[in-house]
């Protein structure tokens, strides 16, 4: 971090200094500033992903949609309750070239570019105070230093926006990096799996929260948490920060909140189900609820729970070789004899009616005077069997 910082700009200079915000901006001509490419020899990829993810959980907490707003408080929406809506018309060039091809090669990318930037974790209070186990009490006057210097790299990080050309390049960058990272964690990849240190904080040098705010959604402990944490947005828990996940489940915004009863409110989301990438950044993520009543299921499309076919999927027990029909009923379904067949109690299977018997081994002898008689007989049986249980009906 650099002694000589700039003396701080004032709101009316920066805005000034902001381009018109639109999506035709983010085009493949936007790149960052060349970087240097880092010696495979002394590149530590435990550090570059506790690096890279504390820059994105900056961008995730505390960023916006830059294309349409000037300011957070304008964005209705949060990046942590949901990637950006639209969706990139484009992903920066340099992050989708280096990202598509592999982990380690989108990691190496990303790392050298985040080292360039005026906060990087090394230099976030919150990792000094937990590397060097200062306490409050005895190292006031130190952590209010490294405090100040803190506030004043992320000053300056918001102004100049180094390495990039500007605010709007930023955005794209970052927002293109979660897209690939969140990925890379939905696909589970090992090296995501522990950080390895606590992740439990915004980027935000010391806030409200202290130097660790104990979100149970970041706890290293689990695989894939603080990936999750700093990569993706939460879906299930649309929140910035809670004490406790029952927090989430009894918020509003939780989308099992509506449906069900306070005690059956838990939002779920399995990494394995949603591992396209499209998907992920069109926010088309799949989250499940519980649903009570027997035979339903959660629906991510409707976002309510829908009735499970069991015809369908093959969940039922008709016997079809039989002359049996699969029906699918709310929650449940029943086997009916086909048209023009009868359930035989004795025999328990399917039986073609005898009229049709009947007709069928005269038709070949008489194909062409077929009795009037037994012909109504045979449009009475049918209309009886198809619109009376009792004739066609098998309870399972």
């Amino acid at each position: 971090m650099s002694a000589d910082f700039e003396t701080p700009q004032t709101n009316d200079d920066i805005k000034s200094d902001i381009t018109s915000i639109s999506e035709d901006m983010l085009n493949v001509n936007m790149k960052a500033s060349p970087t240097t490419e880092v010696s495979n020899t002394i590149w530590n990829m435990n550090r570059a992903v506790r690096d890279v993810a504390y820059y994105l959980r900056a961008h995730k907490f505390l960023d916006y949609d830059h294309r349409y707003y000037k300011t957070s408080e304008e964005s209705l929406v949060k990046l942590y309750h949901e990637f950006p809506k639209p969706p990139l018309r484009s992903l920066h060039w340099e992050v989708h070239r280096h990202c598509i091809s592999s982990f380690t090669e989108c990691l190496k990318y990303l790392d050298t570019t985040v080292q360039l930037t005026s906060l990087k974790r090394s230099d976030d209070i919150t990792t000094i105070i937990n590397q060097k186990n200062l306490h409050v009490a005895k190292d006031n006057e130190k952590i209010l230093s490294l405090q100040k210097n803190c506030q004043m790299a992320q000053h300056r990080d918001n102004l100049t926006f180094v390495p990039f050309q500007g605010p709007i390049e930023r955005f794209q960058w970052r927002t293109s990096a979660a897209y690939y990272m969140c990925w890379y964690t939905m696909l589970e990849t090992p090296q995501l799996g522990l950080f390895g240190e606590s992740c439990d904080n915004h980027a935000n040098c010391l806030d409200v929260y202290g130097a660790n705010n104990k979100d149970p959604r970041a706890d290293d402990s689990q695989p894939f948490a603080c990936a999750m944490y700093s990569f993706c947005p939460d879906h299930c828990c649309p929140m910035k920060h809670i004490w406790y996940m029952k927090d989430c489940f009894q918020n509003p915004e939780n989308p099992c909140y509506r449906s069900n009863n306070p005690g059956a409110r838990k939002c779920s989301l399995s990494r394995e189900s949603n591992q396209d990438l499209n998907a992920l950044m069109s926010n088309q993520m799949n989250i499940s609820c519980k649903c009570e009543t027997k035979g339903y299921e959660w629906s991510s499309r409707f976002g309510l729970c829908v009735d499970v076919n069991e015809c369908v999927r093959g969940l039922h027990n008709c016997s079809l070789k039989d002359g049996q029909i699969c029906i699918n009923l709310p929650s449940s379904f029943d086997c009916l004899c086909q048209y023009g067949m009868v359930w035989n109690i004795h025999e328990g299977k399917c039986d073609i009616v005898n009229v049709i018997k009947y007709i069928l081994q005269n038709s070949s002898s008489h194909e062409n005077s077929i009795d009037e008689t037994a012909m109504q007989t045979l449009i009475k049986t049918l209309t009886r069997s198809s619109g009376s249980l009792e004739y066609s009906h098998y309870k399972i």
